[in-house]
Order: structure tokens, then C-alpha cells, then sequence
């Protein structure tokens, strides 16, 4: 680690100490030893630093900086394509591979799934080959398909009978347990999907109306057109509540 970046070295030795990673820390004036294989550092000091090493690792965010560190140092991934696996619910699980090896694994919001998986490819320098997403659901799968897709994303539909985990009685949480049902969705061959068409029905709608009611602390419920074609894919809910409020226009 090289950095006078007080925050960055903060940072990326707290996520280092926490995942037990040996490393060492040394001045911009002092030689880098021949047997360090990855080098962490800040933009504005790369290009100051003489090292001919092959793995200069430059920190965008301490996590994934991190990541990038251990999978140059391993050669775990290296230009690499990724299969991503989503378990869809409220807060879908995700799990990356990169062969048959988990390298991580997410639980975010339905409408932040697809800039998650950008910033999976850009963080690993690596293609998203394909996403494979659990078939149950059906209004959070569609919304999520139909996002990938529009990103270029290639989508498989998995069968996810079988895929979820029974967890032992001292694991308390359900994030495990989506966790581990995204993984084996991530292995299992599904059907190739195009972009997908639902019909939601009245009590789907008013989920998502009470939805957007709670999102914006009140101020807001989006009529039933909106909700509709939030419910389809065709919009966020954050979009939907925006264009109610006149912040954002519905585009033709």
C-alpha cells in the first residue's frame, strides 16, 4: 500500500485487516521489495511511483479495490467473463462466479440490480457473460429482465425450484438464505429471454402505490397508470414518484 491519502490508507488497511490480507505500507520514496506482487495507490500517485511490477492497483472503492488486489495476486479473475446468479424478491440476492468460484455476493433493491452488475463488470475489469435470474416473483423478475436487457445484458430464466437452502436454526436471517439460492441459480443452465410483458393485477398495483406513498414519507402515491408501468418494467417507482411530482416527464 502507497498512498499519503490518509483516507484511502484508512480505509483500504481496515477492509485488508478485515478479510486477514498481509500487506505492508511504505512511502513514496521508499523501493518496493521484489517479492510484493500487486501494488494499491491513488490516481494521482501512479504515475509517480517507479515500480515494474505488474499489478498496480489503482483505489476507486475500498471493497472493491480490494477485490481487484486479491484476484491480480491469485489470478482468480484475469480478463475474465462472470455469470451472475439473482434470487428476485424485495431485496434480490446476487452472486458473481467466475467459473465455478463465488468471488462475491450482494443483496441491494430491485432498481439498483442492473447498476450494481456495471459496476461488478467495471470493478472486476471483466465481462458479465450472462445474468440468470429465478423465475418466482414475477413482477420483480420482469422488472429486473427487462433492465438488463436494455443494458445489453444477456438473461437467462432458471426453474429456482430446489435452489433455496433450509438454514439451520442458529442462522437468523433470510439474507443466507437468498444468498445461497443465488448461487446454485448461478449454476443452473436456463432458458435464453427477450424482453418480457406482464399484466399486474389491482392488489399488485396497490403494493406499488403504497410503495411509492412510503418511499416518498407520505408526499407522494402514484396513480394506478404509473404503478402500472412501474409494475411492467417500464419505469422505476423512483421515476414514477418523480414524474407525479412534475420532476421528470413520461417520455412517448
Amino acid at each position: 500500500m502507497i498512498t499519503s491519502d490518509f483516507t484511502v490508507y484508512e480505509q483500504v488497511v481496515f477492509e485488508l485487516k478485515s478479510r486477514r490480507v498481509p500487506f505492508i505500507t511504505l512511502r513514496m520514496d521508499e523501493p518496493v521489495p521484489s517479492n510484493v506482487k500487486v501494488v494499491i495507490t491513488t490516481t494521482a500517485e501512479a504515475k509517480e511511483i517507479m515500480w515494474d511490477g505488474e499489478h498496480l492497483i489503482v483505489y476507486d472503492e475500498a471493497h472493491a479495490t480490494v477485490d481487484r488486489a486479491i484476484n491480480a495476486l491469485t489470478g482468480t479473475i484475469h480478463a475474465a467473463s462472470l455469470v451472475v446468479g439473482i434470487d428476485p424478491g424485495r431485496r434480490p440476492g446476487i452472486a458473481v462466479l467466475s467459473g465455478d468460484i463465488v468471488i462475491a455476493v450482494h443483496q441491494v433493491g430491485v432498481t439498483e440490480v442492473e447498476p450494481l452488475l456495471k459496476k461488478i463488470a467495471h470493478d472486476y475489469s471483466a465481462r458479465v457473460s450472462l445474468v440468470r435470474i429465478g423465475h418466482g416473483a414475477r413482477l420483480i423478475t420482469t422488472q429486473i429482465i427487462n433492465s438488463l436487457l436494455q443494458s445489453g445484458f444477456k438473461v437467462e430464466l432458471v426453474d429456482e425450484s430446489g435452489t433455496t437452502p433450509y438454514i439451520g436454526k442458529n442462522i437468523h436471517t433470510s439474507t443466507v438464505r437468498d444468498l445461497i439460492a443465488a448461487i446454485n441459480i448461478a449454476r443452473i443452465k436456463g432458458v435464453p429471454v427477450g424482453k418480457m410483458e406482464v399484466e399486474p393485477s389491482k392488489g399488485e398495483i396497490r403494493v406499488i402505490q403504497e410503495s411509492s406513498r412510503s418511499m416518498s414519507e407520505g408526499r407522494a402515491t402514484i396513480p394506478r397508470y404509473l404503478a402500472r408501468q412501474v409494475a411492467r418494467g417500464e419505469l422505476t417507482i423512483d421515476e414514477a414518484i418523480a414524474i407525479h411530482k412534475g420532476e421528470l416527464k413520461l417520455s412517448d
